[in-house]
């Protein structure tokens, strides 16, 4: 079979699964991939680098809810795919990896732009078209000899990129699964897509228990919850005398979800999700479609008492230190325009986020990379995830934007008309490692040096670069500010 013929083929079944958009890579190669989508009616976005690719791809698979393919040379190339697949495999996304490879010959022989990529990626990846159920990512690797180009590409294979439909998930069973037996239940809300949202909402009015909603549940800022949201932060579930939890949604980014499996084991857990993942050592996950109808609870008073209390007392600190770095998160949050959508980096951004963002209710939707919490490609996922219907938003760390210096790549690529801004809140480092506290007592020096990369870099030259100076905003916090509002902060809680 000609090399054209194969590629046609391969192109066509992901066609079939409802790709309708391709992330493609310069390469040799893969030429016979690049060939055929030349003349096809694809949508393609072109890419200098691998790892950017993948990620964007991310963004438009939250964007659509669709697959997306990535077509990439053979070597290290395919290599760059792999934090993207990580992410993609612990987020359930449909994520499609066409890699071309040099004939199986030269497996092993040292041979250019050859390694083993049959099952590189391991277990994050599936490798059979025909069994993929579309909630994890698929690879399909294509051998290509020698001559690349060895006919015309044509597009005849018999599917149409606007017929196509999606690849559909299994539905959720629905069998009925039993009441977590709590008197005293706390409620975590976390990432949520927004049909859940509704049903979400009514379970938690009805359990009428505390509720620490995340950003990404969509539920934070809901006028509906306000009576039963934790507002004073994470901190407060300590203070309270739950006798377990009830998980509603992806995996949990607060800390103390880590706690529930060390200082806080005693405390049985329920997960509610569409996403098969615990993200804890225990416990089953159960679909969100057998979420059961709850026993109410009783309302703790006291303990809402003392909530709003610190949360007030934390508003006037965010008062008294505006220039610090929880105070420019929450002025963020008054800043962006109602019903923007707000994509939130790793790893302290969307923290600061939860913890210090304005609770009124905006319409704002929400998006992050919380499948792996890993640092890299997130402005990549970002500009794939922006639509051209409202503004969109990227709030991110400074070595969150180093790690994806060259997303902005793509910019010309998207849809005319497409609104957004890059918010890189530059505190000179990975400031988060300052509050870990198994870190505290390591030199403070070396922890500046060689844990938070301290640095003194400014993101001006880099907006320039690719002509972004009024999408990219640089806000830098004062950093003794920031200290004194956390040592007030954490005099709180003492």
């Amino acid at each position: 079979m000609l090399n054209v013929e194969r590629a046609g083929e391969a192109i066509a079944r992901v066609r079939a699964l409802g790709v309708r958009e391709f992330c493609v890579c310069a390469g040799s190669r893969n030429s016979p991939l690049l060939a055929v989508l030349g003349a096809s009616d694809a949508r393609l976005f072109s890419f200098v680098d691998e790892r950017s690719a993948a990620f964007f791809a991310l963004g438009r698979i939250k964007q659509h809810r669709r697959p997306v393919a990535v077509v990439t040379t053979s070597g290290t190339a395919v290599a760059e795919l792999l934090p993207a697949t990580v992410e993609a495999f612990y987020s359930d996304a449909p994520l499609i990896l066409m890699t071309a490879d040099r004939p199986a010959r030269y497996r092993g022989t040292g041979a250019p732009q050859c390694i083993d990529q049959e099952g590189i990626f391991g277990t994050f990846a599936a490798t059979d078209p025909d069994a993929w159920n579309g909630t994890m990512p698929l690879h399909i690797n294509l051998e290509f000899d020698e001559p690349l180009i060895d006919g015309k590409p044509i597009f005849v294979f018999g599917f149409s990129i606007l017929d196509s439909e999606p690849t559909r998930r299994p539905p959720n069973p629905k069998s009925k699964i039993q009441n977590p037996k709590f008197e005293r239940p706390l409620l975590i809300l976390a990432a949520l897509p927004p049909e859940d949202r509704e049903r979400v909402r009514e379970y938690a009015l009805t359990l009428n228990a505390p509720v620490y909603a995340e950003a990404l549940s969509g539920l934070r800022e809901d006028a509906a919850l306000e009576h039963l949201h934790i507002k004073s932060g994470e901190r407060m579930i300590h203070a309270g005398s739950f006798d377990g939890v009830i998980r509603i949604g992806g995996v949990p980014t607060l800390r103390f979800w880590r706690d529930l499996d060390e200082s806080k084991r005693e405390l049985p857990v329920v997960s509610f999700s569409n996403v098969r993942f615990t993200g804890l050592s225990r416990g089953d996950v159960h679909p969100l479609a057998a979420l059961p109808r709850p026993k109410a609870s009783a309302r703790d008073e006291e303990f809402f008492d003392r909530d709003a209390a610190i949360a007030a007392k934390i508003g006037r600190i965010l008062d008294a230190e505006p220039d610090s770095e929880p105070a420019i998160f929450r002025e963020l949050s008054r800043e962006v325009p109602p019903g923007s959508r707000i994509y939130l980096g790793n790893s302290l951004p969307i923290r600061e986020w939860d913890l210090f963002a304005s609770r009124d209710p905006r319409g704002f939707e929400y998006e992050g990379n919380r499948g792996a919490n890993g640092i890299d490609g997130q402005l990549s996922t970002f500009l794939g995830w922006c639509a051209n219907d409202r503004e969109n938003f990227a709030v991110a760390g400074d070595l969150t934007a180093l790690y994806d210096m060259n997303a902005p790549w793509i910019v010309p690529q998207l849809d005319a008309g497409t609104r957004f801004r890059i918010v890189v809140v530059n505190n000179g480092g990975g400031k988060i490692f300052s509050r870990v506290a198994s870190l505290k007592s390591m030199d403070g020096d070396v922890r500046r040096r060689i844990v938070e990369n301290q640095h003194s870099l400014r993101f001006g030259p880099w907006a320039a670069m690719w002509n972004l100076e009024d999408q990219i905003i640089e806000r830098i916090p004062d950093a003794e500010a920031t200290r004194r509002f956390w040592e007030q902060y954490d005099a709180l809680w003492s």
